[in-house]
């Protein structure tokens, strides 16, 4: 996907929304486009061919009685899993496998005790992973409703939520989860298949790095350190696994060395270097090509970097508020960008 050369991409299809959307999910076909939003309960698909509604099966689901939070595509072309959301009593913590096709819940899995606040599909066969306010990270089967398969517990003297995620192989996920008292950032690395005997590559993300990283990128003694205590929120490889993408809640993103833990570029909200925060969490996501990462701003704007050089090479606008989600297409050269409304960009 190319930023760099005229004309660039410009804004097609256009799904008008109620509320703020709080989670895209591309199948990995790249035909279908699935938007959560929490605030009114509904899932949304969208046809990435036409840039319609779709043909064979209803636009929108609505979703009362269980809430939407998270939402995530699977191998199934008419089947997503969703997780709750936060506000739906007794069930606030489960996670559902829904057919979108004659909306029907086939499976549900229950067994974190805090919100979920992520979920990762395994690229290559039917688990995939969830994360948890309870300080866990499990792995489930959707063939197998019920109890998960894998528990993976944070390690001692950590705190907040931690973030897991599938690579590109499907081979390894990776965890993260801060350090207490604000030291620094923990990744770990499973091997997929074997992951009882423990991570296989412990690194280790310190406050001081990433400091380090900000005021070498353009930042303020003050906006540097203030950044780099920001709470991480999300985790991404990119296909070749060779960096990892992390969002935060201060409107910053980093890339880290998938290899060794080194921090390599720091990506800004358009707020710029000399805000040290921001009221939303930053939504960013690489492109399939590895070239790029996308970055949504509060001003309804979409930056798109040079993944390698940290450059700015667009910047695109549309949105008439803040850009909470951003999705590349894996299949096609499109990309999805999500405030109240969902638009679909077209080269």
């Amino acid at each position: 996907m190319d930023f760099s050369s005229e004309p660039g991409p410009k804004m097609g299809y256009v799904l008008r929304g109620r509320a703020p959307a709080t989670s895209i999910s591309y199948h990995e076909s790249g035909t279908h486009l699935f938007v959560a939003s929490e605030n009114d309960s509904v899932l949304r698909i969208v046809d990435c061919l036409n840039g319609g509604p779709p043909s064979d099966r209803s636009p929108m689901i609505k979703l009362q009685r269980e809430g939407i939070r998270n939402i995530q595509s699977t191998h199934h072309g008419h089947c997503v899993l969703f997780s709750s959301g936060s506000q739906r009593g007794s069930k606030t913590n489960a996670v559902y496998y829904l057919s979108a096709h004659d909306n029907k819940i086939l499976r549900e899995f229950s067994g974190h005790t805090g919100v979920v606040t992520g979920i990762s599909m395994s690229p290559v066969d039917d688990t995939f992973l969830t994360s948890s306010t309870d300080g866990t990270v499990r792995l489930w089967d959707i063939g197998k409703s019920g109890n998960n398969v894998g528990q993976m517990t944070s390690p001692q003297n950590v705190e907040g939520s931690p973030f897991a995620s599938f690579d590109s192989t499907g081979l390894v996920y990776g965890i993260s989860v801060a350090m207490a008292g604000g030291e620094g950032n923990h990744i770990h690395l499973y091997d997929a298949r074997n992951f009882t005997v423990g991570p296989f590559s412990e690194m280790k993300v310190t406050r001081q790095e990433i400091e380090a990283l900000l005021r070498k990128d353009g930042c303020t003694p003050e906006s540097a350190y203030s950044l780099s205590l920001s709470e991480w929120i999300s985790m991404e490889f990119n296909k070749s696994g060779k960096q990892i993408l992390i969002g935060t809640k201060s409107g910053v993103a980093i890339t880290i060395d998938g290899y060794d833990g080194v921090a390599l570029r720091s990506f800004m909200l358009d707020s710029g270097h000399d805000k040290a925060s921001s009221s939303e969490p930053l939504a960013a996501c690489f492109t399939p090509d590895e070239r790029s990462v996308l970055c949504g701003n509060e001003n309804g704007t979409i930056s798109c970097f040079d993944a390698n050089t940290g450059i700015l090479n667009r910047k695109l606008k549309g949105h008439v508020d803040r850009v909470g989600c951003v999705a590349a297409n894996p299949k096609y050269t499109q990309i999805a960008t999500s405030c109240t409304n969902t638009a679909l960009w077209i080269w």
